[in-house]
């Protein structure tokens, strides 16, 4: 589903490479999570699959289209329009006003199954909701798409710790049974743990860590920790960079 082959960005004014000379591949259903200190080049890497950034050489190859959430929601939803009508549009592209009326019902069993009661904001501008309402809208809406390719950048940032775990529970549970193809971002180490079959590392541009399924399971929190740190620390030795 996803082929990244010896890929390498660079931007101006940065004097080594923010992805630099990297390689992943990942099959349908894989639920990859990604880690690594501010400025390793995770959200750039996103970006890269995604097409919003381009490569300055090496090869990204797709079988499926991409659906995201980023940590700013302002660009994955439209404020001004409704809660029903942010998730009709990301369905069904042009849909008329009948249309609205009659997908409602589908949509209030789709935000019902998020289990905090966001249906009933259905006829409510999204701009009217908080911003980690409107994050686990977007998220929904990524989900929902129809699209085979799920990438989430830190998409429960602006939540709190309990609504952290509503969304994550549900990534989770739709992702598995959807058979999404999905690299996530996150700086929490337990959810890095817990979630998916496949943890990545990046330090300064490069995969320093790929741990499967089966050693997965037998880390602790303390374990990845320690690895964390270990190249975070060795990142502020080097002076740091943008989080890209």
């Amino acid at each position: 589903m996803i082929n990244i082959t010896k890929v390498i960005k660079s931007f101006q004014g940065l004097f080594r490479p923010v992805i630099n000379d990297v390689s992943l591949s990942l099959e349908r259903g894989d639920f990859c999570v990604l880690i690594g200190a501010n400025g390793c080049g995770k959200s750039t890497l996103l970006k890269l699959i995604s097409g919003e950034h381009k490569a300055d050489s090496g090869e990204i190859k797709l079988s499926g289209d991409v659906a995201q959430v980023v940590q700013d929601v302002n660009l994955g939803t439209v404020p001004e329009m409704t809660l029903l009508e942010n998730i009709a549009l990301s369905e069904v592209k042009t849909p008329k006003l009948l249309f609205y009326r009659r997908y409602k019902d589908q949509v209030i069993q789709k935000l019902k199954e998020l289990g905090i009661g966001l249906e009933e904001y259905i006829d409510q501008p999204l701009k009217m909701l908080s911003g980690g309402q409107r994050q686990m809208i977007a998220t929904l809406m990524a989900i929902n798409s129809g699209r085979q390719i799920l990438l989430l950048d830190e998409h429960t940032s602006a939540l709190d710790p309990k609504m952290q775990t509503v969304l994550m529970e549900y990534t989770h549970k739709q992702v598995v049974n959807r058979g999404l193809t999905t690299i996530m971002i996150t700086h929490k180490m337990d959810d890095a743990i817990k979630y998916g079959n496949r943890l990545i590392m990046l330090h300064q541009g490069k995969i320093v860590l790929d741990i499967q399924r089966t050693q997965k399971k037998a880390l602790a929190v303390q374990d990845l920790l320690a690895m964390f740190h270990q190249y975070e620390e060795q990142l502020l030795v080097s002076g740091g960079e943008h989080d890209n």
